[in-house]
């Protein structure tokens, strides 16, 4: 798989008033225009799932737009890294090889993420293989200064033990450097999902995306499209207008985002949104009528709190009988006092597609899977990544079900979403379309194929991808 060119549409480095360094908009951006694409200066694959992906590609056996990846290879040095071909294998030596010889080096022990995130940086830097930077990975923000006691430790924990891995012969004398390039990882790696944008399998670093600012309404959307990460616009933006993303998950609480932001990013959130509040945050808190008791909603909250986590208890034991009963059980006592729209409701509902379709209860699955698109229309922007990949699960659902003529609908709304934040060269886009053609075709069969194409599914025990 080649590397797709890096790009930019035309961006310009600023200084903010409080914000530190930031990227403007050198143009006008259209929705679902691609700002930046950027290559990761180092990246790696997280060891818990090092055995099922390409170190390289970031492939793996069973993916759509890869048919021909059928089984990894395993590296004969290490046996940690793995590729989807020779071709893979072959490309990504250049960088594996300093980092093959220290897995040998600690093995049996395996080391932790950022650790070797840091010996590909320092490699790469030692042999010259790195290009010239605009912006140089060396002056990114840590936040030393700003961490907890035991944050320090942590870090100074992973420095000390650093040389096991690198060899300390090898590694720069200053123990503050070492503690910067720990503590930049910290700030601003960025997760790389899977083919289908949902599971974080590895870790990239990405200098001139770092320089993109938090925002709770975000104008702009990274993705990454294998191991390049990619920036498109969430509506028109006008020259000069900052670059911002979203660094926490726009379905939280204004309460949860700050605390995350402050915890884990080291600032305290100014934005509008959270300033100014507006319709998506009070439809987070709302309730099923007006004029609802303080004591019932304040009840309510609470009980949801508590079954939440007795419900993740359960599904941890993989008790899905009773996970679907305490599911079903909290929606009933929900449904009286508090909206669809409320995000304790939400993850309720939430959990319970995820059973339903698990047992294989599809109607039922779908049920609530049409009751979150629908908060997630009111609570989202109209294009918005999650709200297009629900609206996918949706559509797979109603196919499922063999109601093709709306599935199809649904899952162009989805196309459509997100063709603008991921890409129409996205293997996330391409399934999509996949999924439409299909739906379209069965749609056109005659009623008894289609009747038998419905219990086929039904003796396939077709249920939900994983992924979705």
């Amino acid at each position: 798989m080649a590397l797709l060119e890096e790009y930019s549409a035309g961006v310009e480095i600023i200084q903010t008033i409080n914000k530190g360094r930031g990227l403007i908009a050198g143009k006008r951006m259209e929705t679902g225009q691609l700002i930046l694409r950027q290559h990761p200066y180092a990246y790696v694959i997280m060891a818990t799932h090092a055995p099922t992906v390409c170190h390289y590609c970031l492939a793996c056996p069973g993916q759509p737009d890869r048919p021909l990846v059928k089984q990894l290879l395993k590296c004969g040095g290490c046996k940690f890294a793995r590729y989807c071909n020779k071709e893979c294998q072959k490309k990504a030596w250049t960088d594996h090889r300093p980092e093959c010889a220290a897995i040998k080096r600690v093995f049996p022990g395996q080391p932790v993420d950022q650790t070797r995130m840091v010996g590909r940086i320092l490699w790469k830097r030692d042999q010259n293989l790195a290009k010239e930077e605009e912006v140089k990975i060396e002056d990114l923000v840590d936040h030393l200064s700003k961490r907890t006691k035991e944050e320090r430790g942590d870090l100074d924990e992973k420095v000390y033990s650093f040389g096991d891995y690198f060899t300390y012969d090898a590694m720069p004398e200053s123990d503050d450097e070492m503690l910067h390039l720990f503590a930049i990882i910290d700030c601003n790696a960025v997760g790389l999902n899977d083919h289908k944008g949902l599971q974080s399998i590895g870790v990239g670093i990405y200098p001139m995306m770092s320089l993109l600012n938090h925002d709770c309404n975000p104008n702009c959307v990274a993705t990454n499209n294998g191991v390049n990460l990619e920036l498109r616009a969430l509506r028109p933006i006008e020259k000069d207008e900052e670059l911002c993303i979203s660094y926490v998950d726009s379905m939280e609480t204004r309460e949860d985002r700050r605390e995350k932001l402050s915890s884990q990013y080291y600032f305290d959130c100014e934005c509008n949104l959270c300033f100014n509040g507006g319709e998506s945050e009070d439809l987070k808190h709302a309730t099923a009528a007006e004029n609802m008791k303080e004591e019932s909603v304040k009840y309510i909250n609470q009980f949801s709190k508590d079954m939440l986590k007795r419900i993740n208890k359960t599904k941890e034991r993989q008790n899905w009988e009773r996970m679907s009963n305490q599911v079903l059980g909290t929606l009933a006592q929900q449904d009286c006092v508090i909206a669809d729209t409320n995000v304790l409701k939400l993850s309720i509902l939430n959990l319970a597609v995820e059973v339903q379709s698990f047992l294989r209860r599809q109607d039922s699955a779908l049920q609530y899977a049409e009751r979150v698109a629908a908060a997630y229309e009111k609570l989202l922007p109209k294009i918005h990544p999650t709200l297009g990949m629900y609206l996918m699960r949706v559509g797979i659902l109603q196919w499922q079900l063999q109601k093709n003529e709306i599935a199809h609908q649904t899952l162009g709304k989805a196309a459509s979403i997100i063709s603008k934040t991921f890409g129409e060269d996205h293997s996330l886009f391409k399934e999509l379309l996949g999924l439409i053609h299909q739906c379209r075709m069965e749609s056109h069969m005659s009623k008894n194929s289609q009747r038998e194409m419905r219990m086929a599914k039904k003796r396939a025990g077709l249920r939900l991808p994983e992924a979705f």
